[in-house]
């Protein structure tokens, strides 16, 4: 049996492959199922959505999760934060600083100035370590998802979502 970190990461990269593409307003028929679960003003109008891809990859990888978490997270899972702030609540968050953390395929990762240069701008899921590189399944890299190889450099930190953590709710 598949561990949950390795199921996770396998069904981001299936999806990450085919590659999902949203129009110009962030959206589209490849888009839906991810940002649906997400409240939105237009429903024909999206938002940049590499964590609310990240959040879809966990739901169908059968890791239960709200579509917002309770305070202190500030923000729905469609917000990067909202991830780094979950993480580090629970202690799964792991800084790039921390030189003992060995990231593993299915562990989430985020990214500093990759897409918006800035602290925390995008998040995405380890597929695989080549040498110097991560390999990465990512949603909304310009507004298309995407296997991509990533230097440590671009690296915040990675989420490792504990096999045991159960949503409070289970």
């Amino acid at each position: 049996m598949m561990s949950r970190r390795e199921t996770l990461a396998a069904v981001a990269e299936q999806l990450a492959s085919k590659p999902l593409i949203g129009n110009e307003h962030k959206y589209g028929p490849d888009l839906e199922p991810i940002l649906r679960y997400f409240p939105r003003e237009d429903p024909h109008i999206g938002f940049d959505w590499c964590a609310a891809f990240v959040y879809h990859c966990c739901i169908e990888a059968g890791i239960k999760l709200p579509v917002r978490y309770a305070t202190p997270v500030t923000r729905n899972f469609a917000w990067v934060e909202a991830w780094m702030e979950w993480g580090q609540l629970y202690g799964f968050y792991h800084p790039i600083s921390e030189r003992s953390f060995v990231p593993a395929r299915g562990d989430l990762i985020v990214f500093d100035n990759v897409v918006e240069n800035g602290p925390n701008d995008h998040i995405g899921i380890v597929v695989r370590s080549e040498g110097e590189y991560i390999i990465t399944a990512e949603g909304n890299y310009y507004n298309r998802s995407g296997i991509f190889q990533r230097r440590l450099e671009q690296i915040n930190g990675y989420i490792r979502i504990d096999d045991t953590y159960k949503y409070a709710s289970e």
